[in-house]
């Protein structure tokens, strides 16, 4: 009985190390030349996220919708914007206008090592990061003019828990 005992206390405890070196696929928000990121979250293969702001020009909403792809890519899905384009319009063949006014530019799919913009100020741009049913306001914690890094990387469990820890100290 202690023989099986020590095989299952073995196997679990093998599965546990094993569990806190895998690398999973987290989402960082960060600024160029910051050594931290201010946001991270943990993300699969699938998962979307979205990026809203307040356009300079139209001053109304302007929203990117992105799509966490296999390894570190990110997919640019489409995007969505009320626009009054002043009587220029568009000549994409994806593009569509609602019966709300709201354009859409669907089926872009382009692969993306990183999402990059300048942060606007809150009252003129307010960018917002949506994802999973969240909403982080990023002017609240990010600067006007500064340039903001969306990535991808793999990190191991285990230092996701050390960072915790030693962020507490």
């Amino acid at each position: 009985m202690a023989f099986i005992l020590w095989i299952v206390f073995g196997t679990t405890a093998f599965a546990g190390c094993l569990g806190a070196l895998w690398p999973v696929c987290r989402l960082e928000v960060s600024c160029e030349g910051r050594p931290h990121a201010f946001l991270s979250f943990r993300v699969f293969s699938g998962d979307r996220f979205s990026i809203r702001f307040l356009h300079s020009y139209d001053k109304a909403f302007f929203q990117e919708n992105y799509e966490v792809g296999s390894n570190t890519e990110i997919i640019l899905r489409d995007m969505f914007f009320k626009s009054h384009l002043n009587g220029g319009g568009f000549a994409y063949s994806n593009f569509h206008l609602r019966a709300d006014g709201v354009g859409e530019l669907r089926d872009i799919h382009e692969k993306r090592a990183k999402v990059q913009f300048m942060m606007g100020s809150k009252d003129l741009a307010n960018h917002q990061l949506i994802l999973k049913d969240r909403i982080f306001c990023l002017s609240d914690r990010i600067e006007p003019f500064e340039i903001v890094e969306i990535k991808l990387k793999k990190r191991m469990v285990l230092w996701d828990l050390f960072e915790k820890v030693t962020s507490l100290l």
